[in-house]
């Protein structure tokens, strides 16, 4: 499954998560253990992806780039479960990994399996040493560029730390829905189960213990949604009061959208993408909010485009991502250095456009899950005064974002 999995993700667009919770459900894959080794192989394997590249290469004498999709999948694996995993013994990962080439018509890679990841076990890991980019970058499993971006942001004083925290696996934080009862609906509809709730930043909760909370009667009856602190931090700068109405400019799948109407708002969400509105409006539903929030399909960037005004105006841009790495570690291996350039000029246009549909008297927030200058946008806005910067860093415990907020000027 996992080895199906990583495929997908690595062969396109597919995202880690929603593959993962797919192929569990087909799988009809119920018992907890299960389910809980196939998250830890799939984002396990994703977090340290070029350490683990590292470690193959050299015994993939045809050359490591140039073997199947699926092949590369599960030597990955195999070595993920052998540098990483104390509790599957080496002779146990590579006869499974051998299994797994079975099951999903890789028979012919058996040898090679075997070979390869014999070696991977023999001979171990040797990592570099000093605190270059490159260095850092194979130890902590991260692209070079990415550690020169995180040092330009953090300092050197901070890198190695800020590297560190950012490869750590994110707790389980959700966001419990206020017109369901909030956090004590939450507690009690875990209190016969095998999960632990305790309060978490910003307010979240921290879901722990065995199996997959996603998966129970709780969330499918709307009580929680999955949202990291620093996520819902943002909608605190957006300073809600009930019946104000609010443009969300960038809703994308609606998870700030829907944050903001549980507070009592009435929430305009925008995107260019109609799949993401539908998974909006459908989120809406499910958390019983379909009643607070409209939908409407529109490029946020386009100069000609006119709302009307808002109370709140929330630019959510679209950006690299980098600081969701925790959650989506396969976005490493999908960014590119010009990505934070590129995005820059598109995230200051929808900037411009979101301030004109601030009324007087009102607020704006900017926000990128990422770090770096490139995109946390610092402008002068006309008509406005920047009253606030927040930045969260993985060393926080939670996602990295940059976010600045203006009022317009009566």
């Amino acid at each position: 499954m996992a080895a199906r999995v990583l495929a997908r993700v690595e062969e396109g667009e597919a995202r880690s998560g929603d593959t993962l919770r797919r192929e569990m459900y087909k799988a009809r894959l119920s018992d907890p253990r299960d389910r809980a080794l196939a998250t830890e192989l799939v984002y396990g394997t994703l977090r340290w992806q070029r350490q683990l590249d590292h470690a193959l290469k050299p015994w993939v004498k045809q050359g490591f780039g140039r073997l199947e999709t699926p092949a590369k999948a599960l030597l990955r694996i195999g070595a993920y479960q052998i540098l990483h995993l104390d509790r599957i013994p080496a002779p146990i990962a590579v006869s499974a990994t051998q299994d797994a080439a079975r099951a999903i018509g890789m028979s012919r890679v058996t040898g090679l399996i075997n070979g390869v990841l014999r070696r991977v076990s023999e001979k171990g890991l040797s990592l570099p040493q000093g605190q270059s980019n490159a260095a850092i970058a194979l130890r902590y499993s991260l692209p070079t560029w990415i550690v020169s971006v995180m040092r330009q942001s953090y300092g050197d004083h901070a890198l190695e730390a800020e590297a560190k925290a950012l490869k750590t696996r994110a707790p389980n934080t959700v966001r419990p829905t206020l017109n369901k009862g909030g956090y004590d609906a939450l507690l009690k509809a875990f209190e016969e189960t095998p999960f632990s709730i305790d309060k978490g930043a910003h307010g979240t909760a921290l879901i722990t213990g065995p199996g997959d909370p996603f998966s129970t009667k709780a969330f499918e009856e709307g009580l929680f949604v999955p949202q990291d602190p620093a996520s819902l931090h943002v909608v605190d700068l957006l300073e809600l009061e009930a019946g104000m109405r609010v443009l969300d400019l960038c809703a994308g799948r609606g998870i700030k959208a829907t944050a903001m109407a549980d507070r009592g708002v009435e929430v305009l969400a925008l995107d260019i993408e109609e799949k993401k509105l539908q998974a909006c409006k459908s989120l809406a539903e499910r958390l019983g909010l379909d009643h607070a929030i409209s939908t409407y399909i529109a490029d946020g960037s386009d100069p000609s485009l006119e709302l009307g005004t808002f109370d709140r105006v929330l630019v959510d841009a679209p950006c690299t991502g980098l600081g969701t790495l925790r959650r989506h570690p396969e976005i490493a291996w999908r960014k590119r250095p010009d990505d934070a350039l590129r995005l820059g000029e598109l995230q200051k246009k929808l900037l411009h456009i979101g301030a004109r549909h601030v009324k007087k008297g009102g607020r704006l927030v900017y926000a990128v899950c990422t770090f770096g200058a490139a995109e946390g946008v610092s402008v002068e806005l006309e008509n406005f005064e920047s009253v606030l910067s927040h930045e969260s860093r993985p060393s926080d415990d939670m996602d990295a974002f940059q976010a600045n907020v203006w009022l317009r000027k009566d």
